[in-house]
């Protein structure tokens, strides 16, 4: 695979996560061989997020204002508050980018828009607010950075995931 913002991924045929500094944003589109229902299974059954993104995940339940956490082993838990169910095309919530009680002030929100196109589902994920993740500029370029490698490492596992692909 390939690690740049121009470039195409081969094993999702689209265009690794891109930065907008201007805006504080992450983006990334990847097309995933897998109907809708399939895919938002997928985003928002905890069962499901577990297998692709961490290794923990948990949601109170899914409707607006319901909580919850994902975690990766040796990094902890990060708490989510969920924004935006809108069956089967929208899911959003606000995540902050260290462990503890949930700062909404100083989170960052995902958004995750599903397309079918045929057999597929056009996913793209847009994370915004990273000038709300601390007081100084290299601190929320550096969130814009990190994220944007994870959402290529993360939304490739969900692919991988979801086409029966040992990720």
């Amino acid at each position: 695979m390939i690690d740049s913002d121009e470039q195409e991924y081969d094993m999702t045929n689209t265009h690794a996560a891109v930065v907008d500094a201007d805006r504080y944003t992450v983006s990334r589109t990847v097309v995933v061989n897998a109907p809708g229902p399939k895919v938002w299974r997928a985003l928002t059954d905890p069962a499901h997020i577990a297998r692709w993104f961490g290794q923990t995940a948990r949601i109170d339940r899914l409707e607006v204002g319901a909580r919850g956490s994902f975690g990766w082993e040796g990094h902890g838990e990060f708490p989510l508050e969920v924004t935006e169910v809108d069956e089967p095309t929208t899911f959003a919530y606000r995540w902050q980018n260290r462990p503890g009680d949930l700062e909404f002030d100083r989170a960052t929100e995902v958004r995750f828009t599903l397309v079918a196109e045929g057999e597929s589902t056009v996913l793209t994920v847009v994370e915004t607010g990273f000038d709300r993740i601390g007081d100084d500029e290299e601190t929320r370029l550096g969130g814009l950075e990190s994220n944007r490698q994870g959402w290529n490492a993360e939304l490739d596992e969900l692919v991988a995931y979801l086409e029966g692909v040992a990720a």
